[in-house]
């Protein structure tokens, strides 16, 4: 019965492979020589890039492949712009299935989306000149995929040159070929190649991006495994045929893959003689030296095509400089390729093999393994930074492993390290990326595989290995310890050679019933001063809820603002007072006993001697007036600002009578939003806290709010009010008597709020920071 069961599972193996995976043989039976791919390996190993994956198909079989631990064969790796290739050829079936053709005008698809002028230049782009990368834009605008729509952004970008005429690489060109044929058929393009390309071909498992539309973003995105890529190429070297059935048109393939336009006509033959990037450009793929044509994307991702060798060759990768990546093909792959069959080399072979099996990726020694580890196990370093993306690490050593707990403003993430070995694991944690001002990007992807180690640098300096194993890229993080305070630095091949931001930390008290504190603005809309200075507090600083006036002058930049910034909690702060003499807003309803006779709303609530007969409480006032205007004011706030979570009242306009409260309450609760400064300890047991704020410096008013934090007590809840602004011209022209220096004082408030010095106190003193919306869930 043994017997049987494993010849079942080897035929079944067996079976599996015909299906899905190239035929495999060795490299001499295919004309290749193992000598020269040992070579190739050697000199990959020693070079400057870091490869993950090498793949070399020759006669249609498999005869090298190579996975450098810890990337993986059953592992998808990012492609970058191998992706176009992609791209182009769901328009080589949309064309075949005669859906559009490559001389079809761009705008013909379009017309919901062209601009109101049509250039001349627009009116003749074609598919084609998409196609070939000479769309006619004096530059790049990559600046369009953080729009919420990139083709109107593609459409509205002006063409200097007639289209057709110069080459300019372009792929935002790529991803309106993506959208073309989503038009054209009614599918993302990865649905639309699933049952032409993919399933034919045995491709599984892959993904690929998509924009805000959920069109998939054509130039990038694409992750498939190393042997996806062996056979695509291998596609393209058969012209379409796969398997004894044409698949992708032959003629298509011709067209695809011969030269289209010269990227650089000027070039001097002995540039050209040197440099893979001036052979022509094709459709999405690029012309190589030794008359072959590839499929490349950043960073060292290559399907290169030979057809005069009868070979495709795949490798992936980080590469600092792609040309001289390649030029390690054309060196030792290239002169293995021999015309004929080989004498079998066993020796050599055996070699290859153990080269293989060996391929492995740096990774640290154990020799440093620091005493500080007891020391630092257990502990959480909040962050001191203008940033929010990164708010505290923490670190718990066990077993030669170290899980790392890092915090953001959304989300915590722990990945575990090994100690001079990789751990496997799986995160949500976006890792460097080219592509990371896109709007959506790696939205909806499955959680990223990753492998991590670690080692000490030195008794102080931890660094941290993050490989990301199915893109190519790898974050390196250096933790520097000094006492109580820490420095993170997060390093990747895209800032290794700028000035980048060292993240400064400190020790954190950790209490599982800590204080927990909202830092609340006010008057948002008021003045752009201050609308600036709210965001800037949020955005750098310890403010965590924002309250919004609706009939304020600047409320419409105020909700473009929070629109913006999404995670910011609001509230409807809500006003019938006009505070400040040079300034004033009127109510939203016709509500006269509460408006001046100006139409105004009152410059004050309760009575002063300032301003005589000009408050609320020196007139008839009447709360159905009041009534009406809350309401109003709660729905225009709920219209721009679904978000809102609560109410306060500015300067006391919710609570200055038990009827005005009672009321406040009762239209609270009818549109679901809690009314906070009505009872707030009763309601919601939130204290309200604060210091002499009067005729203080800047630092003394730093170091009061610091020595406040002292009265906190662990299992309360408190909130901090005060209102941020700029000191400028602006807020300098903003004032009523009694209170002349809003400017300085607001000023303040914003310095007290984005102050590193207020920031570490908070952190070293365990207080939480929370926002209406944490405490009143």
């Amino acid at each position: 019965m043994k017997k049987i069961l494993i010849l079942f599972f080897l035929s079944y193996q067996i079976s599996a492979q015909k299906v899905t995976s190239l035929p495999r043989s060795t490299p001499e039976a295919e004309g290749v020589s193992s000598e020269g791919i040992i070579n190739f390996l050697d000199a990959a190993n020693k070079s400057k890039h870091e490869f993950h994956s090498f793949m070399l198909v020759r006669h249609g079989k498999v005869v090298a492949e190579s996975w450098w631990n810890p990337y993986r064969s059953d592992l998808k790796h990012t492609m970058y712009s191998v992706s176009k290739s992609f791209t182009a050829t769901a328009i080589g079936f949309a064309v075949a299935e005669k859906k559009l053709t490559v001389e079809d005008k761009v705008i013909s698809f379009f017309p919901e989306d062209v601009p109101v002028n049509i250039s001349p230049y627009l009116s003749e782009l074609k598919v084609k000149d998409l196609l070939t990368m000479s769309v006619g834009h004096a530059k790049e605008n990559f600046g369009m995929i953080t729009s919420d729509n990139w083709v109107r952004e593609f459409l509205n970008t002006p063409i200097k040159n007639q289209p057709g005429t110069k080459f300019l690489y372009n792929s935002p060109a790529t991803y309106m070929l993506s959208a073309i044929v989503q038009k054209v058929t009614g599918q993302k393009v990865i649905d639309y190649l699933q049952p032409r390309l993919f399933t034919p071909l045995g491709i599984e498992g892959i993904d690929w991006e998509v924009d805000p539309k959920n069109i998939n973003t054509g130039g990038w995105g694409l992750r498939v495994k190393t042997e996806d890529m062996a056979k695509f190429g291998q596609l393209f070297l058969q012209k379409g045929n796969w398997k004894g059935k044409q698949i992708l048109p032959a003629s298509w393939v011709e067209e695809a893959t011969s030269m289209k336009i010269m990227q650089n006509p000027d070039a001097t033959q002995a540039q050209r003689d040197s440099s893979d990037w001036l052979q022509g450009y094709c459709y999405q793929m690029w012309r190589c030296r030794n008359n072959g044509f590839r499929a490349d994307g950043a960073n060292g991702q290559y399907i290169i095509v030979l057809p005069e060798k009868d070979a495709v060759i795949i490798t992936t990768a980080e590469a600092p400089d792609m040309q001289s990546e390649i030029n390690l093909i054309w060196k030792y792959i290239l002169p293995a390729l021999n015309d004929k069959k080989l004498s079998a080399n066993p020796k050599k072979l055996t070699e290859l093999k153990q080269k293989i099996v060996s391929l492995a990726l740096p990774i640290g020694s154990k020799e440093n393994s620091s005493m500080l580890e007891s020391g630092i196990s257990g502990k959480t370093y909040g962050i001191i930074s203008k940033s929010k993306a990164l708010e505290s690490v923490g670190f718990e050593f066990k077993n030669e492993t170290l899980n790392l707990s890092i915090k953001t403003d959304s989300v915590t993430h722990t990945i575990p390290f090994g100690l001079g070995k990789w751990i496997n694991s799986e995160t949500t944690k976006f890792g460097p990326y080219l592509v990371a001002i896109a709007k959506s990007n790696r939205v909806g992807l499955s959680p990223f595989k990753v492998a991590g180690s670690y080692a000490w640098k030195d008794s102080k300096t931890l660094e941290l290995t993050l490989r990301y194993i199915e893109s190519p890229h790898t974050e390196t993080i250096v933790f520097n310890f000094d006492g109580d305070k820490i420095s993170v630095d997060f390093v990747s091949i895209f800032n290794k050679n700028q000035k980048r931001e060292v993240f400064k930390g400190v020790e954190s008290k950790q209490s599982a019933n800590s204080p927990q504190l909202i830092i609340r603005g006010d008057d948002m809309g008021y003045s752009h001063s201050g609308n600036e200075a709210l965001i800037k507090c949020y955005k750098e600083g310890i403010q965590t809820s924002i309250e919004v006036i609706v009939p304020s002058p600047w409320f419409p930049e105020a909700v473009k603002m929070l629109t913006e910034n999404p995670k910011t909690d609001v509230g409807l702060h809500f006003a019938i007072t006009s505070e400040w003499d040079n300034i004033k807003w009127r109510p939203l309803t016709d509500c006269p006993s509460i408006r001046n006779a100006d139409g105004y709303f009152y410059p004050m609530l309760f009575h002063n001697n300032n301003y005589p007969n000009q408050a609320i409480m020196d007139n008839a006032w009447k709360i159905e007036d009041i009534e009406k205007e809350l309401r109003a004011q709660i729905k225009m706030a709920l219209k721009y600002i679904p978000r809102l979570s609560h109410i306060s009242g500015h300067m006391g306009s919710t609570g200055f009578t038990p009827e005005v409260k009672k009321m406040a309450k009762k239209v609270a609760k009818e549109f679901n939003l809690k009314m906070v400064d009505v009872e707030s300890v009763k309601d919601f047991g939130i204290n309200y806290i604060g210091f002499d704020f009067k005729n203080k410096s800047t630092e003394e008013r730093i170091n009061g709010f610091i020595a406040m934090l002292d009265k906190l007590e662990e299992g309360k809840k408190y909130v901090f009010v005060e209102h941020p602004g700029l000191d400028n011209d602006e807020l300098k022209a903003i004032y009523h008597i009694g209170y002349e220096d809003v400017a300085q004082g607001r000023q303040d408030v914003t310095n007290i709020f984005t102050s590193e010095k207020v920031k570490e106190a908070i952190i070293k003193k365990g207080i939480k920071l929370v926002s209406y919306q944490d405490v009143l869930k």
